[in-house]
């Protein structure tokens, strides 16, 4: 049974998040954003040994969100220019403006460069832009380098060799984290509002869609450590009555059972302290004919629940495919899908047959927005190392990812036709004002966006993940 005083419930409208500990020797305080963090959290070592370097790097990167003039590391105006010039070009006239721009020693024209080399297969050019390349960021992986762009044209850099040599992109890591040390997505969840925004968002659009339900039935496509449900089990607790019923389908094979075993006790444990009933069960799933039985024998008000955003792009990509047969199969109630924006851009560009340059274009906006926003939120002296890790194991490795794997397969299909029967859902005014008040709680250039059936986290205007939610047809669920 779990100490009820360990477990920390917030007042918040509707959906508070729970926190509950990932390890037994540590209990970090989930609802915190402008953290001074828990006193017997340990941080992991900076895995980058401090250099005079380094604190310009870290001035650079503590960016002032009241500064409108200077609200991004690099400029804008310059990529989208260069974007016109390359766009403009033919294949032929490579070399001509590797000899203008390359000498204008600008990071976003070189990377640029790189990604229109790399999909003309031009290895000569694209050697040559690499190599301009190592030139500057010498030293960035060793956490030497100066600008906070320069951080990710590294990243970048290394998915665009990745890409033209075929080698495959790095897996996200997947080590198991030291009892008593907080893991890299847990200063996620604590220093940023992304998974809060995320949860609470989800959690809220569940609770709408099952009111008067008495028995709860979440099918997850992606678990983690389970700390989304502990904030939904409070919620139907507090109601009296309802039982919860968590279904996870695990994907992939490499997929860590002692991970997946400690979420399920900790969900079981938790659900006793609330006297909830509660069930749980998983279910390992290759293919959509592996949901067959599954499908058969499901019961309760079904609802379905697949987070994107931890996942890797061959992991997602198979994780919505098995969504399409579960949807298919068993006509949930509700789905619900977060995602990175970028991940929707991925989506129309490659049904639309956009170009690597394009996709890459875009793509170099989104991180270095989300770095920005990242940095306001790890801003504080005890969290500067934080943001080191951030970048390491999760910026980093999601730079490379989207940027080697792009096109590599089809993409899953928008939302409308992978939900096909189902129809975009309004959000509530009770989801839309927590979302709200949750992120003025953060910098205040955080905000959010909110379009029919979708949900946007936002960084200076600039939407960065959402939450979009989807209810069978009309004629569908009269059958």
């Amino acid at each position: 049974m779990v100490d009820s005083e360990q477990m920390e419930v917030i007042s918040y409208p509707c959906s508070p998040l729970i926190s509950f500990p990932t390890h037994e020797e540590s209990i970090y305080s989930l609802w915190s954003p402008q953290l001074a963090l828990h006193e017997n959290a340990t941080i992991p070592v900076d895995p980058f040994p401090d250099q005079q370097d380094n604190s310009e790097f870290i001035d650079t990167i503590a960016v002032d969100s009241s500064n409108s003039s200077d609200q991004h590391a690099f400029d804008v105006a310059v990529l989208t220019s260069c974007d016109e010039v390359l766009l403009g070009q033919e294949s032929g006239n490579l070399m001509a403006i590797q000899e203008e721009l390359m000498e204008e020693n600008s990071l976003s024209d070189l990377l640029l460069i790189g990604a229109e080399a790399v999909e003309a297969g031009d290895s000569s050019l694209a050697s040559a832009v690499f190599s301009k390349l190592d030139g500057h960021l010498a030293g960035t992986c060793d956490g030497a380098a100066t600008s906070f762009f320069g951080r990710l044209a590294y990243h970048f850099t290394q998915g665009l060799q990745s890409r033209m040599s075929g080698a495959c992109s790095p897996c996200y890591p997947t080590d198991p984290v030291p009892a008593g040390i907080m893991s890299v997505h847990q200063m996620m969840q604590e220093l940023s509002p992304f998974v809060k925004f995320a949860h609470f968002t989800a959690n809220q659009a569940i609770l709408d869609a099952t009111i008067g339900d008495m028995d709860i039935h979440v099918i997850d496509f992606n678990l983690g450590d389970g700390v989304q449900w502990s904030s939904l089990m409070s919620d139907l607790a507090r109601h009296g009555g309802k039982s919860f019923h968590l279904t996870a389908i695990i994907t992939d094979a490499v997929y860590s059972d002692d991970t997946h075993y400690s979420a399920a006790r900790r969900l079981s444990e938790f659900s006793e302290s609330l006297n909830l009933p509660f069930q749980y069960n998983s279910l390992y799933a290759r293919h959509e004919e592996d949901l067959d039985d599954f499908s058969r024998n499901c019961e309760g008000s079904v609802v379905v629940s697949c987070d994107t955003t931890n996942l890797c792009y061959r992991s997602r990509s198979k994780s919505l495919m098995l969504l399409l047969g579960c949807v298919r199969k068993l006509q949930p109630k509700s789905v619900v899908i977060i995602e990175e924006e970028l991940v929707r851009f991925g989506k129309e560009a490659s049904l639309s047959h956009a170009s690597f340059v394009e996709f890459f274009f875009e793509a170099l906006h989104h991180f270095t927005t989300v770095f920005e926003s990242l940095a306001s939120c790890f801003s504080s002296n005890n969290s500067r190392a934080c943001l080191r890790l951030v970048e390491r194991d999760i910026v980093g490795p999601r730079i490379q990812d989207f940027v080697v794997q792009y096109g590599s397969m089809i993409l899953e299909a928008s939302a409308p036709k992978v939900l096909e029967g189902f129809r975009s859902c309004e959000l509530s005014a009770c989801n839309i004002a927590q979302a709200r008040m949750l992120v003025g709680l953060f910098d205040r250039s955080f905000g959010i966006a909110h379009e029919k059936g979708r949900l946007q986290l936002c960084w200076k205007s600039r939407p960065l993940i959402s939450v979009s939610v989807w209810t069978r047809e009309k004629n569908e669920m009269s059958l």
